[in-house]
């Protein structure tokens, strides 16, 4: 299971968010997704949307294809 996809953008996404020093309160804040999806997609038990990616991407200031780079 840890080649799933959804675990791999999980990792991504906690790295992205601890690399800035946001909690999860502080993403889902800015995000407009709530804290309990954000830690369900950190944690690959949750599959993200575009929607949702595209405003994952926009919170973190970069680019769907850079959020998306190498899973």
């Amino acid at each position: 299971m840890a080649n799933d996809i959804c675990v791999r953008l999980g990792r991504r996404l906690r790295e992205l968010r601890t690399d800035r020093g946001w909690n999860q309160s502080y993403l889902a804040e800015i995000s407009g997704i709530g804290r309990v999806h954000i830690s369900e997609l950190e944690n690959g038990r949750r599959e993200a949307g575009l929607r949702i990616l595209e405003m994952l991407a926009v919170s973190f200031g970069i680019s769907l294809s850079e959020l998306l780079r190498d899973l």
